[in-house]
């Protein structure tokens, strides 16, 4: 025994095998009568028992059973090891089991581990060990025929344990987990959310009272891992699914190649990459869910009990592969998986209808791509068996019939039965009594009824089947609880059911619709996505504003139509500039919450605007789950954010904290405005402007002359002549292209103001905006394909006297009304707009692109007018402008001036626009995680720093808008390439003119004087080098106010 003991302490197996040797002999040594026999012969049967928990050699574990067994039969009820010997047959019988499913050996061993309760009497210290063997025999025969009295046998048995042992014994930690484990069984077959926290908790405390290093931690933090993930099931709470996944990752990372326990936990942590896949939608989760489910799979033996969940599992990742991409090569593993899960299990494993239940749907997915019948033919067989081998009342109970009915709507689609669609209609409704209502799966089961009930209104056309139909999905979209993109789907299909039936449809019911799709538009873009991924979700979005727009503006809502183009543009931006958001107001009320906002805020300043890379190494051994903390982290700072923002909202007077601004909140800065703000909706159904006067006051203007087709012909001429004619680099515009009347630039221009600035600039009273004889300053705020085309040019050039729109406004743009009431806003209460400091940056000579000695002219002209007005000037020339000491320098500068190389990838990667400095880029993505508390003006000397992604308008994802949105009210910015002998030219009178208007005191409370500083500046370039030089004046536009 003091090998065993001296095995048990430092884990040695050559202890082991020396203790087998010795028991051996021992046993040998002994007759049959021999009054020890029955110990040795235990203590050999334990230490067999002791090798399998370390090696997993099945022929250990049955000479465990064979020895203790007949010691068992030997040993006196009265011998005082009687106890001991039983509880260890119980175990070890058990073990065996959990490998070949016997349920014999389940019998035998729950008749053991009782035998070895009631042998021990009260009191004793080994007591709450016997419970906990019978709790772990009573759970086992529960997972394989679903009985609900074992499971509360082994709650009752397991708390029983943890109740008699003493806080500080070592074997306190595995009694919590094996409660926990009890209890969560329980829950999965009850659906009582107090069994499901009190799982956590044990299984939490069974973690907190586990050190660092022991055997079990790995096995304790798996099982508390499976208890968040139910719960991230039940409640949708992204903080659930979040630890899960740690705890998960965890215990896959410290469990050694080989461990009999590891399979289970590479399927766990895989269920947990599938379920956030299922919420978030991001696709390296499903890939590594099905890497992982793959790898459990692989490394279970055939013939174990726990193959066919596991095939199960692997099915539901592939199955969610399908669901991605649509392709039938992603459907057929899935459904052979399930096949092959099925074929191992008998009916009375509880886990059976889950197994049929998958099957059915995934043979109706298929059934839908080829119509094959016997498909559905067997897909109804597997329905009926699901929810025949169900008891009443098993919290799955709902998946079932909702799967079921799949097949009956699939049919209808397919034979045009009615009686299929009422039927499928019928099993839906059967579900959504079952399901409970804060179930996150309420939403896509209600999507589902909802599609079903639009396939009966397309027969019946009765207002009766339409309007139910209109309810499930305005159901779905409405539930909290469930995924955003499957309430997001339900709005889409809602709107669009509205839209194609209007005589079935009320203004007020599809007004209400299109504001169910703006309220979830930040939960599509959100926060807690990559930067990459927002992109690509927000540049879905427009064409659902633009119609949401047309909507309200058709039914004369005006004010609703610019809450909504407000909140549905500049989504990125506006995540950017909320972590930039004042709190003077919320410290003043809850400064707790203040200072723990202001932490976390100043966490995503810096990781809102990133692409997370993956971490070198690979995890857990295993190439195919890979890690990146910095998304990690992201992530759970985004989820305290979110959560933050839910307390916040719930304090009296913050209920609209850092939500989109209502009509009444934009109306009262638009009054500092110093002229109007004209949004240009476009959509296929009709196109408006918009305008907001300063006082508040809103019309609308149609534009009848504006549609999709000439939208897009004179897009396509204006960028195919850009492409053609303008280089891609400051510098690279020739002298003397596209002169003359007839140029195709003379076109696109005279559309312009045809089809929209003309109307626009009629409709509006001109003198009323006019102050100080200056001309009136008109702020474009246009949407789809227009953002690319230069409003602010627009004119009748083929007549020499015909109208321009210079000649009538000074054009200002912004990617949002918000964007540029925040900068009026902060112009307006500016402490001390005196005290300027310029920063400027010149890169004549920038490695690696041609040379720019345009800059050093620039340079030289923009510091002697600096000088003359006793400007204080930082200069980073040359090499001294690099991308560490030109971002360390803006937060210092309230003026800042880049004259450098500058680029855009117009169709790519929208966060890599960047200023090429000397050891550089200084992108998008730099600018997003950079703070100018004090920041005004900037001027952006560098080409193509406000042209936007082409797949992307409304984000207006540009250098631009970047300087904005960390700061700056007012930017200057060029939509192409300029010459490097203009930039000087048009520097030097923009600060000369800006740097008059200020001195002279006529600037609006909100304004900076920017705008009009550019105006005369291209208004001196147009006169030097011609009007009909579009090239040359038109690229430079003003951002901001």
């Amino acid at each position: 025994m003091a090998l065993y003991e001296r095995f048990i302490c430092i884990g040695e197996l050559d202890d082991i095998d020396a203790s087998l040797t010795a028991s051996c002999c021992a046993v040998e040594l002994a007759s049959d009568d021999h009054p020890e026999m029955p110990s040795l012969l235990s203590n050999y049967g334990v230490s067999f028992q002791t090798r399998f928990k370390s090696l997993g050699q099945f022929e250990d574990i049955e000479s465990s059973i064979a020895i203790l067994r007949r010691a068992d039969e030997l040993m006196p009820d009265e011998h005082p090891a009687k106890p001991i010997c039983s509880n260890n047959l119980g175990i070890s019988l058990l073990s065996r089991f959990d490998i070949t499913g016997e349920f014999e050996d389940l019998e035998d061993a729950i008749t053991s581990h009782r035998s070895a309760v009631d042998h021990t009497p009260d009191g004793h210290p080994d007591k709450p060990e016997r419970f906990s063997g019978l709790g772990n025999s009573f759970l086992a025969r529960f997972e394989r025929t679903g009985e609900l009295e074992d499971i509360e046998q082994a709650i009752l048995t397991h708390r029983r344990a943890v109740e008699l042992t003493p806080d500080g014994h070592a074997d306190k930690p595995s009694y919590f987990t094996n409660m926990g484990n009890s209890f969560l069984r329980c829950y999965e077959r009850t659906g009582e959310s107090m069994e499901l926290e009190q799982a956590i908790l044990g299984h939490r405390r069974a973690v907190q009272l586990t050190p660092d290093g022991h055997s079990d931690k790995p096995s304790r933090l798996n099982n508390l891992g499976s208890s968040l993930l139910r719960r991230f099931e039940r409640t949708g709470e992204l903080e659930d699914i979040e630890h899960g996944i740690l705890s998960h990752r965890q215990a896959v990372e410290l469990t050694p190649d080989g461990h009999p326990g590891k399979p289970a936990q590479f399927n766990n942590l895989g269920n947990s990459f599938l379920a956030r896949f299922a919420r978030t939608g991001e696709m390296v989760d499903l890939e590594q869910a099905i890497s992982t489910h793959r790898r459990a799979v692989e490394l279970t033996p055939d013939g174990h009990p726990d193959k066919p969940s596991l095939f199960v599992n692997l099915g539901s990742s592939l199955s969610g592969r399908f669901e991605l991409t649509g392709k039938l090569e992603d459907l057929e593993p899935a459904i052979s998986t399930y096949r092959r899960a099925l074929e191992l299990t008998a009916d009375e494993y509880p886990q059976k209808p889950s197994m049929l239940r998958n099957l059915c749907y995934n043979l109706c997915n298929r059934f839908e791509q080829t119509q094959e019948l016997a498909d559905i033919q067997e897909a109804i067989s597997a329905g009926e068996r699901a929810i025949e081998l169900s008891p009443e009342g098993h919290p799955g109970l709902f998946g079932h019939y909702s799967a079921f009915s799949l097949c009956f709507r699939h049919r209808f689609k397919h034979s045009g039965d009615i009686d299929d669609i009422t039927k499928a209609i019928s099993l839906l409704k059967k579900a959504k009594e079952l399901i409970t209502e804060g179930d996150p799966w309420v939403s896509g089961l209600l999507e589902n009824l909802g599609s079903a009930q639009v396939l009966l209104f397309t027969h019946s056309q009765a207002q009766s089947d339409f309007d139910a139909a209109i309810e499930s999905f305005t159901m779905s979209t409405s539930h909290s609880y469930g995924s955003s993109s499957i309430r997001f789907k339900s709005a889409k299909r809602c709107v669009r059911l509205l839209y194609d039936h209007p005589s079935f449809t009320t203004t007020n019911s599809l007004l209400s619709a299109h504001s169910r799709i703006i309220a979830i538009l930040p939960e599509i873009v959100w926060l807690g996505h990559g930067i990459d991924r927002r992109y690509e979700e927000s540049s879905q979005l427009g064409v659902l504003v633009n119609a949401a727009v047309s909507a309200a503006i058709a039914a004369g809502a005006l004010t609703q139509a610019v809450e909504w183009l407000d909140a549905g543009r500049a989504l990125i931006w506006a995540q950017v500039l909320s972590l930039r958001t004042p709190l003077d107001e919320l410290r003043a009320s809850r400064p707790d919450l203040a200072d723990l906002l202001q932490s976390v805020q100043a966490r995503l300043q810096s990781s809102a605007s990133s692409a997370f890379a993956l971490d070198r190494d690979t995890f857990g051994r295993f190439a195919g789950i890979t890690v990146s903390s910095s998304a990690d982290r992201h992530r759970k700072a985004v989820i305290e954010y979110d959560n933050l923002m839910k307390k916040i909202r719930a304090s009296p007077g913050f209920e609209n904290f850092l939500r989109p601004k209502t009509i009444e909140s934009l109306i009262a800065p638009s009054r500092l405005l110093e002229g109007p703000v004209v949004f240009i909706n476009f959509h296929a159904s009709r196109c408006d402007a918009l305008i907001l006067c300063p006082g508040g006051s809103l019309t609308s203007v149609a534009l009848p002359d504006l549609s999709l087709r000439r939208v897009s012909s004179i897009l396509a001429l204006w960028l195919s002549e850009l492409k053609a004619h303008a280089g891609r680099a400051r510098g690279l515009v020739p002298a003397e292209q596209m002169r003359g009347y007839l140029n195709p630039f003379t076109l696109v221009l005279e559309q312009l103001w045809i089809w929209i600035v003309g109307p626009i600039l009629e409709a509006l009273d001109l003198a009323a905006f006019t102050e100080n004889d200056r001309l009136p300053h008109l702020t474009w705020c246009p949407t789809g394909p227009l953002v690319y085309l230069p409003l602010h040019a627009a004119g009748l050039y083929n007549q020499p006297f015909g109208p321009r729109v210079f000649d009538f406004v000074v054009s200002s743009y912004t990617p949002s009304l918000t964007t540029v009431l925040r900068a009026c806003e902060s112009v307006a209460t500016a402490e001390d707009i005196s005290n300027t400091k310029v920063l400027l940056v010149t890169q004549p000579a920038t490695p690696g692109h041609s040379r720019l000695p345009g800059t050093a002219r620039e340079s030289a002209g923009l510091q002697r007018v600096l000088a003359f007005s006793h400007i204080e000037t930082t200069v980073l020339d040359d090499k001294d402008a690099t991308v560490s000491a030109v971002q360390a320098a803006m937060p210092q500068h309230p003026w800042i001036h880049l004259a450098c190389h500058g680029t855009q990838d117009v169709m790519g990667d929208p966060t890599q626009g960047a200023f090429l400095l000397q050891d550089g880029r200084l992108s998008l993505t730099d600018l997003m995680s950079t703070v100018s508390g004090n920041a005004e003006v900037a001027f952006l000397s560098a080409c193509q720093t406000a042209v936007g992604n082409l797949k992307n308008p409304e984000e207006s994802a540009h250098l631009a808008a970047g300087m904005l949105a960390v700061g700056f009210k007012g930017v200057v910015g060029t939509t192409w390439s300029i010459r490097d002998d203009d930039a000087p030219v048009v520097v030097e009178v923009f600060y000369k003119e800006l740097l008059a208007l200020r001195s002279a005191g006529t600037l609006g409370k909100g304004g900076t004087g920017a705008a009009y500083a550019l105006h005369e500046a291209t208004r001196v370039l147009r006169e030097q080098v011609g009007e009909n030089s579009f090239l040359r004046w038109v690229p430079f536009v003003h951002f901001g106010v």
